[in-house]
């Protein structure tokens, strides 16, 4: 009679044990469910950002006597997320013409043709958005060389946009991830009016995230 108590006692330890097993197996599973799901929630698609036109018009500013060039950008923001908010927030707008590679600037202050700051851009969940730009320019700001080309109404082809910010994924009020992005809009005709025929019927730029090919 001992001898069978204690089987009947060993059989139950076994299947207590095989339900922890069971348990602790269904509670790892829940976990790596639960921390998967976080990471897809944020880790969204990125923003999109594209010239439209993939022009920046620039002209003369009248009335004289000071001369002052007007340049004015339009920044299309996307966000394809469904789940999150996006903004990006401080950003450095720099133009570099084909002299300098965009990318690999370490100084695009000083190697960039000019450089301003465009307005924080806010997107909403699988929205697109304009951000206009509209600048009065120097001639010490810019340089003699393309001011006077542009302010003389010529255009300048193949010049490359770079974008420096932070781009800050909103999944809640309380929880959000930043990081530094840049992004590249190659390939640029900078000048005239968005009006003109020569930049009317072009296509839209895609800004690259990364290393662009300039």
């Amino acid at each position: 009679m001992t001898q069978g108590g204690g089987g009947e006692k060993s059989s139950f330890r076994w299947l207590d044990a095989a339900r922890y097993a069971v348990a602790a197996a269904v509670t790892v599973l829940i976990m790596v469910v639960i921390v998967n799901a976080i990471k897809v929630v944020l880790r969204p698609d990125s923003l999109q950002l594209s010239v439209p036109g993939g022009a920046i018009s620039a002209g003369r500013f009248k009335p004289p006597p000071e001369e002052l060039l007007a340049v004015e950008l339009n920044l299309r923001a996307h966000n394809p997320s469904g789940r999150v908010r996006m903004y990006y927030l401080d950003i450095t707008a720099y133009l570099f013409d084909k002299s300098t590679p965009a990318s690999a600037s370490l100084t695009p202050d000083f190697d960039s043709v000019v450089y301003f700051n465009p307005k924080d851009i806010a997107v909403l969940q699988q929205e697109t958005v304009d951000s206009f730009l509209a600048l009065k320019l120097k001639k010490a700001s810019l340089g003699p060389p393309y001011f006077d080309v542009l302010y003389n109404g010529s255009r300048v082809s193949d010049m490359t946009l770079r974008l420096d910010g932070n781009l800050v994924t909103e999944v809640t009020s309380e929880l959000n991830k930043s990081r530094q992005a840049s992004y590249y809009c190659e390939q640029l005709l900078v000048g005239g009016n968005s009006d003109d025929e020569a930049i009317k019927y072009r296509q839209d730029v895609i800004c690259k995230q990364g290393r662009g090919l300039n």
